[in-house]
């Protein structure tokens, strides 16, 4: 005798389960409470102890989950390369596809970095970038050279990056808060050089096993534990004004040439440039800037999917757990982090924390999982694009069923589509849900998106509020 095909069930497994419903609501009627001849009737609950409707997501489910798989293989079955692919509904397996296979996840990848940043380096913490000069400052002169110390800040920006964003609406922190807190600590004349120092981290500034075309398209800005715009030029004379023809360039020399411009507009006289080196370790500090929370950090890369902090956070892992800021270290720290959490981590093979590299896998139940555990209220859920709203999602579901439905963290590389997340149906259930495809897809975005409106259609069957528990007789 052959199995059934995967994700249906058969008419007689179907009538069976009714009968099965209808022997647990005679089963039930019989447990009813029968009050004294000379007591009051107790409230009778309209609905049996035992009755199918105190389950009513098993109930709907065996009309509405054969209804889903049908779509959703017929869905996959024209997905160019292997898929991996999970529907839960409140908790409950209603789909699954190759659900325990490992899957190149492009950003996907993020949900497990943050989830490794918020426990290494927690929720509340900051990364902090401070300028200082040998001696003490005195009457408002720094004699000498001032230094300025990168913390792996990853959002430090002025105005003019600012207006070339595509999305107006990440999240960014104004580099001339610093310029700003130095003025406020009274400094009125800088006699040498303004040195940046980014040797918090290691100096590598792209990964070696990414693609050379990340560099020209920006995919990425140069990494740096001291990065100003991404480590971009054209801004360090005009930060104030848009500038198209940026490039990558060296993000410590930009960034101190970039708070020198930032000061003279205010009136400190700066006698030197701004150029590279590393502070003393005894450093007199004068102003401070602290990044953002963690978690708002975290929050920002999920929601931008940004590359950038997704590979500093990595580096300050490493630092913080094995007390080396390079993405080696902080790759272990990940894996390390999961497996300490509970996660199986069996099959996870990393080369970088942002998912840009097109040799990551990662097994699709630890992807899952991470988002089952953190839950809609954590700051991995609430992190999440929105469809047709927010970060990598605002231009995509638009005026369909999923837009302000699907909350989601995407991934996309040029062999990768991928979507995992929640989504809220019409008819009131609470999908979670997973898919990772490897292949060079036909469609791409549009193709991979068609998979989080088909789950708009759950569920095909009598609501949840029809199937309920009936309400009380007095």
């Amino acid at each position: 005798m052959t199995d059934p095909p995967p994700n249906t069930i058969s008419r007689s497994f179907r009538l069976a389960l009714v009968a099965v419903v209808l022997g647990i609501a005679i089963v039930g009627a019989a447990f009813t409470p029968a009050a004294a001849d000379d007591e009051p009737a107790p409230p009778v609950p309209a609905t049996p102890v035992l009755s199918a409707r105190r389950l009513p997501g098993v109930l709907q489910g065996t009309v509405a989950d054969p209804a889903m798989a049908e779509k959703l293989d017929s869905y996959l079955d024209r997905a160019a390369g292997d898929a991996c692919a999970v529907v839960l509904d409140r908790g409950r397996l209603a789909y699954s596809r190759d659900a325990q296979e490992s899957q190149v996840p492009a950003s996907i990848l993020k949900l497990l970095t943050g989830t490794a940043a918020l426990e290494v380096l927690g929720a509340d913490s900051h990364l902090t970038t401070v300028v200082g000069a040998v001696a003490p400052m005195a009457d408002g002169v720094v004699d000498g050279d001032l230094f300025l110390v990168g913390g792996g800040d990853p959002l430090l920006t002025t105005p003019g990056y600012q207006e070339s964003l595509d999305d107006t609406g990440q999240v960014v922190e104004q580099y001339a808060e610093l310029a700003d807190a130095l003025v406020a600590a009274g400094l009125r004349e800088v006699t040498g050089d303004i040195v940046g120092d980014d040797s918090r981290y290691d100096t590598e500034r792209w990964i070696p096993s990414w693609p050379d075309r990340y560099q020209r398209e920006g995919f990425i800005g140069p990494l740096s534990a001291l990065m100003v715009n991404d480590g971009q030029t054209g801004f360090t004379t005009s930060p104030d004004q848009p500038n198209p023809s940026r490039k990558p360039g060296d993000p410590p020399a930009l960034a101190a040439q970039t708070l020198k411009t930032l000061l003279s507009d205010r009136g400190v006289a700066v006698r030197g440039a701004g150029v590279t080196g590393e502070a003393p370790d005894e450093l007199s500090e004068v102003a401070r800037k602290d990044s953002l929370p963690i978690a708002d950090l975290v929050g920002e890369m999920l929601t931008s999917s940004d590359n950038t902090t997704a590979e500093l956070l990595t580096r300050e892992m490493g630092l913080a757990a094995r007390g080396e800021g390079t993405t080696e270290a902080g790759l272990g720290a990940i894996v390390e982090t999961l497996g300490s959490l509970g996660y199986d981590t069996t099959g996870l093979e990393l080369n970088d924390g942002s998912g840009l590299d097109p040799e990551n896998t990662v097994p699709c139940p630890l992807a899952l999982e991470v988002l089952t555990r953190a839950g809609r209220d954590s700051v991995i859920g609430r992190s999440l694009a929105v469809a047709g709203e927010t970060g990598t999602l605002r231009k995509r579901m638009l005026d369909s069923p999923a837009t302000g439905r699907v909350h989601a963290k995407t991934g996309t590389l040029n062999a990768v589509n991928a979507l995992a997340g929640w989504a809220d149906t019409p008819t009131g259930n609470a999908i979670t849900f997973l898919m990772i495809q490897n292949g060079s897809q036909p469609g791409g975005l549009a193709w991979v998106d068609r998979y989080a409106e088909l789950l708009m259609d759950y569920a095909e069957a009598p609501g949840l509020d029809v199937l309920g528990p009936l309400p009380v007789v007095p």
